[in-house]
């Protein structure tokens, strides 16, 4: 039986009135969370969905775990695609989502709610629909990645590597601590913090916002670590600030899925006055360094964890020496499997995974990213490193979010642009001169007020969204 089952049926034998899923709405014990599973496993199997079908939710991250599970039971390979932009070439069998939501289409279509699941208990005849997966390398999840493209893939993991994974979690991302983590199902990070609370039976903290009833929430459940990536963290300092809500259990703030700029680490500092952890990783290998930030040096991620190896090759795959950059990158035991492409799963070239990162390793062995190969911006043979113009706008007084991107005149001169979310009044003629002193060469020279800068799912910058949009919105 594969270990989030085996640790759900512990817990419901040996202490089932114990939370399992806490929300800001209510709570689902061990023993209702071990009747549930076992209830919608059934009625999926008799709404045709077997094992070895590729199943996408699209569900509230409570419900969305039930069914989770229920899957894991009868051996799918599942797909959470909430707030996943899009599938790429991907078909799943089934397409399970809440009433009203349409996320395309699937030979098998179910809406799911509380009253389907509440339908699911009473009609459950009490047989175990129990199919394991039949050897360690089958896949039992897809998670959809942007991986280095920017299209959309899914990686395909095996039972193997999700067990390695699920017992390492503890070095680098989630303990038996009560935790709050902003980030959803359909990433790495959420995904592994709902197994990891499993494996400690511990609470599951299942949340589809960030504002004050979710904050007081936390509050409330004691929550002592709180994660997120850098946005999702930034949107819940404004609550804390705005509302005044005090986390007087937080003893731990963790992110992941980008870097966090000073500005950001300096609030986090001042507002919650605990210690900050970053976690470098991906989608494809999960963790690769961790360290406890005590400045605000977010480049240096810290050594590789136990298990990895991690390399800075050159242009011809040959490692460099020490504070050499060159391109990441990594390969272990955890690692996906590949993408799966038309039915068959590609894997990477020698059990590599490159990620696109730029980094150098220090003499000591930390990892120094230096920016984004995919990313740089070459703007008339000028080469910019679009997170350094981000994180100096984002400093800048009433600024609360910005963007550089590429802009392409009528007339063919390339330029970079700066979208920028500001408070009321924010002066864009100011900015743009702090930018100009700060950046003598490869300053944004077109600046675009926007309410909102688009982000995929773990807080990074859709930039190639941001170009296309002010092409046909600015126009050139």
């Amino acid at each position: 039986m594969i270990s989030p089952l085996a640790d759900l049926d512990r817990h419901a034998a040996e202490r089932p009135a114990v939370t399992a899923i806490s929300t800001p709405r209510g709570r689902y014990s061990f023993g209702e969370l071990r009747d549930l599973t076992l209830a919608v496993a059934e009625r999926l199997r008799g709404e045709g969905v077997t094992p070895r079908h590729v199943v996408a939710l699209d569900l509230p991250a409570a419900l969305e775990w039930i069914v989770d599970l229920a899957l894991l039971r009868i051996a799918t390979r599942s797909v959470s695609v909430r707030g996943v932009p899009g599938l790429g070439t991907l078909q799943p069998d089934a397409l399970i989502s809440s009433p009203g939501a349409s996320r395309g289409l699937a030979p098998i279509m179910l809406a799911v709610d509380d009253l389907w699941l509440a339908g699911a208990t009473a009609a459950a005849s009490g047989a175990d629909t129990l199919v394991d997966y039949p050897r360690p390398d089958s896949i039992v999840r897809l998670m959809m990645t942007s991986g280095t493209t920017g299209t959309p893939r899914a990686a395909a993991y095996a039972a193997n590597a999700f067990e390695h994974r699920r017992l390492g979690l503890d070095a680098y991302w989630t303990d038996a601590r009560p935790e709050l983590d902003f980030m959803p199902l359909s990433t790495t990070g959420g995904f592994h913090t709902a197994v990891a609370a499993l494996r400690h039976g511990e609470a599951f903290r299942a949340v589809d916002r960030i504002d004050a009833e979710v904050l007081r929430f936390a509050a409330d459940d004691g929550i002592r670590v709180l994660a997120g990536s850098p946005q999702q963290l930034a949107t819940a300092l404004d609550v804390v600030e705005e509302s005044g809500i005090q986390l007087p259990a937080l003893e731990e703030v963790r992110m992941a899925g980008a870097a966090p700029g000073p500005a950001l680490l300096r609030r986090i500092r001042e507002l919650l006055a605990v210690p900050i952890r970053i976690v470098y990783g991906s989608t494809e290998g999960g963790g690769m360094t961790s360290r406890m930030l005590d400045d605000e040096d977010s480049a240096n991620v810290g050594s590789v964890l136990p298990g990895f190896e991690l390399q800075v090759v050159d242009e011809s795959g040959m490692p460099v020496a020490p504070g050499v950059e060159g391109t990441l990158r990594y390969r272990g035991p955890g690692m996906v499997s590949g993408y799966l492409e038309n039915g068959t799963v590609a894997e990477f070239p020698g059990g590599w995974f490159v990620p696109g990162d730029l980094a150098s390793i220090d003499a000591d062995g930390s990892v120094r990213l230096s920016g984004r190969a995919s990313e740089i911006v070459n703007i008339g043979g000028l080469k910019v490193d679009p997170d350094r113009v981000d994180e100096l706008a984002r400093s800048f007084p009433g600024v609360t979010d910005a963007a550089a991107f590429p802009v392409e005149r009528a007339s063919g001169r390339a330029e970079l642009g700066l979208a920028v979310v500001g408070r009321p009044g924010v002066d864009l003629r100011a900015l743009d001169r702090r930018l100009r002193e700060l950046l003598p060469v490869g300053h944004p020279t077109a600046y675009w007020a926007v309410s909102e800068i688009p982000r995929n799912r773990m807080g990074k910058v859709e930039r190639g969204m941001l170009a296309q949009t002010y092409a046909r919105v600015v126009g050139g």
